[in-house]
């Protein structure tokens, strides 16, 4: 198997099931319909458990912004579409992304600082305890009404088995008894609880902590007859959704040593899919490059797992999970006209395919369901790019090389007018200036090369300087270094003459430089010395 590249979107937004697949929603959906209200003596619970991204928060980027401002991203769109009646065992559990506020964890998002969870992750551990307590507490409210552990006690527990001092062991010990104490409650108690039924989900950072609650979810169970139990109760997890999954966990990738992968603490050997995991589905982006969000590929070394799809899409790592405003850095000005809302529709049809209960698409109210709508303009360019790319299935990092590679040539065929074109024009007063000196570090970047005359020249031809640069070592017997070759790869990358008018169009509205906007928190080029002329970093199941 390899990673796909990402398809044309239906234009009517429902595409239509084939025959096969129609079979196996019913089939996945006949226990998620309502019931009659009348009493049971067996019952399945449902939980949907939800990760958001780092700087993602429901609070701050839903319920707070007026609507036409509201940046939530997808993770908080299908926690809101999945469906929710405890008394008939369907519940949703929502962990806001590290760096934001999260009181039910004790988090209030300043811990030694405001940037310490958006630049370590730090208190991401607690969220993953946090949504081990809710998994605990849905069979008990399902079957007495109650929650086993109350919000006081599970932001304790979180807040002990999360901290950095509790070791594995000690994590391990705790969630066993509380499985037994659920067990124990539940003894005798009707209605029986004949199956727990798991989706998880998850963007960025939250992606991350999403595979490692699965990690660590399937360590604490016990197999039992080909499957298996949770506190006694048979348990399948048949969904992990997850968006661009980026650790970052501890010290980041920022210099690209290989010293510091980012995968520190609870990042640590927790990123593989687990085989329990009846389907995995991810989201990866095309255009994102930042050192500090190197990506978490679903495949082991060469091979991708039976259980897991990888999907890329165009776009940088928010325009995959969304996060973005309406009008950031000059691109999708009004609701819906974002690539992210393509990817949440997609999601949200995989999942329902797959048995998560989310509401079906007439159920889910008005401002969900526009939410998960994307507006006819972002539809048609984002397929004449996909059709005039046409990018194949391969490698992840292939089709990364690919994208990049038309992203790259699209900012140098304009480098000599790049400040005064769409998007840049369109973005406000500071995204503007860090746009525009994300454009300059890119010509400072080429310029480092030293041969082949000045990047900004319009006579200047990258090929012919990587070609002048090798010959000159060749002559020399000077080995070229690593930096040297990545800069080479760069430059042989780009070509202008190459693009097309419909992948420019998608660059100019839909895409986000990624690196402008991390400038106001982190200008990498500065520490880095790469900026947008490099390669992303996949990491493919070493941790």
């Amino acid at each position: 198997m390899t990673t796909q590249a990402a398809k044309p979107f239906p234009s009517r937004g429902l595409r239509s099931l084939s025959p096969r697949e129609a079979l196996q929603r019913t089939a996945a959906l006949a226990c998620t319909l309502p019931q009659d209200g009348q009493p049971r003596c067996s019952g399945q619970v449902h939980v949907g458990i939800f990760f958001d991204g780092t700087g993602n928060n429901l609070a701050n980027d839903f319920d707070g912004p007026p609507p036409e401002q509201r940046k939530h991203s997808n993770v908080v769109r299908l926690f809101q579409a999945h469906r929710v009646n405890p008394s008939e065992g369907f519940f949703a559990y929502y962990a806001p992304g590290v760096g934001t506020p999260f009181p039910d964890i004790g988090d209030d998002g300043q811990y030694w600082g405001p940037n310490r969870g958006s630049a370590f992750a730090s208190r991401g551990e607690r969220r993953i305890t946090w949504a081990f307590m809710q998994l605990l507490n849905a069979p008990h409210v399902y079957v007495k009404g109650t929650a086993l552990l109350p919000a006081e006690r599970a932001n304790h527990i979180a807040r002990t088995l999360g901290s950095t001092g509790s070791p594995a062991m000690q994590r391990r010990s705790a969630l066993r008894y509380w499985q037994d104490q659920l067990s124990a409650a539940l003894k005798g108690q009707k209605p029986t609880v004949t199956q727990i039924n798991v989706s998880v989900f998850g963007f960025s950072r939250g992606a991350a902590q999403a595979r490692a609650f699965v990690n660590w979810l399937f360590e604490s169970c016990e197999q039992q007859g080909g499957g298996y139990t949770f506190a006694g109760m048979p348990i399948r997890l048949h969904f992990l959704g997850i968006f661009d999954t980026v650790a970052s966990v501890g010290i980041a990738n920022l210099y690209e040593n290989e010293v510091f992968t980012g995968h520190q603490a609870w990042a640590d050997r927790n990123m593989r899919i687990n085989p329990g995991v009846e389907q995995c589905v991810h989201f990866v982006a095309g255009h994102e490059v930042r050192a500090c969000f190197p990506l978490d590929s679903v495949r082991v070394d060469g091979t991708y797992p039976d259980n897991a799809i990888e999907i890329m899409y165009p776009g940088a790592h928010s325009d995959i999970g969304g996060g973005y405003a309406p009008g950031d850095l000059g691109v999708s000005p009004v609701q819906g006209d974002f690539i992210s809302v393509i990817t949440g529709q997609h999601m949200y049809h995989e999942a329902r395919k797959a048995g998560v209960p989310l509401l079906a698409w007439e159920q889910l109210s008005a401002v969900v369901r526009d939410s998960l709508t994307p507006s006819e303009k972002a539809i048609a360019t984002f397929n004449n790019y996909v059709t005039a790319s046409a990018h194949g299935s391969g490698s992840v990092e292939a089709l990364h090389k690919a994208h990049w590679k038309q992203y790259l040539s699209w900012r140098f065929k304009h480098r000599i007018a790049y400040a005064s074109r769409a998007p840049v024009t369109s973005a406000n007063g500071a995204q503007r200036e860090h746009m525009c000196k994300s454009q300059s570090d890119f010509m400072l970047r080429l310029r480092r090369l030293g041969v082949g005359g000045n990047p900004e020249d319009p006579t200047y031809d990258p090929k012919r300087a990587a070609r002048l640069f090798k010959e000159m070592h060749r002559a020399s017997g000077l080995p070229i270094s690593r930096g040297e070759q990545e800069l080479l790869d760069i430059l042989e990358l780009i070509e202008p003459n190459e693009l097309l008018p419909n992948v420019e169009k998608l660059f100019e509205s839909y895409v986000h430089d990624s690196v402008a906007g991390f400038m106001s928190q982190l200008d990498e080029f500065d520490r880095n010395g790469l900026g947008i002329g490099k390669l992303r970093t996949v990491f493919k199941g070493q941790h």
